[in-house]
């Protein structure tokens, strides 16, 4: 999954999907009541697309996922919310840098994934362009 800028100055590679659909499952399992807080990063996450003016705030609240995640151990973590008996692919092989489901995600290069999309949306915000999914 690529994330770029509207204006062509931004390409965040996700690799695929399955990452933000598994970080929707922790925010929705462990993190309920979060929820209402975060309705713009929780549209973001499942949809990958992000209007200028909406930017800051996904942005923020992208953060406040970041900091609940902190809070819920990385063996907590949920691969698939439809389907629970999916294992995510690092079980039984987790980096012990890893300390919890704030730091587990990682872009396809290896750089922190919320860090990344929070960068994006922050330059969408200061620069008014859009951010959305291309193929």
């Amino acid at each position: 999954m690529m994330l770029e800028s509207t204006d062509g100055q931004r390409l965040l590679d996700l690799g695929g999907h399955e990452l933000t659909h598994s970080i929707l499952s922790i925010v929705t399992v462990h993190l309920q009541s979060l929820l209402p807080q975060v309705p713009l990063a929780v549209q973001f996450l499942r949809f990958g697309t992000c209007a200028a003016s909406d930017a800051q705030e996904t942005a923020r609240q992208l953060n406040l996922v970041r900091d609940a995640l902190a809070q819920v151990s990385p063996e907590d973590a949920i691969w698939d919310l439809n389907d629970r008996t999916v294992l995510p692919p690092w079980t039984g092989n987790l980096s012990p840098i890893v300390t919890s489901c704030a730091n587990l995600y990682t872009t396809s290069d290896g750089r922190d994934l919320l860090w990344e999309l929070v960068v994006l949306l922050t330059y969408a915000s200061v620069v008014e362009t859009s951010v959305r999914v291309i193929d």
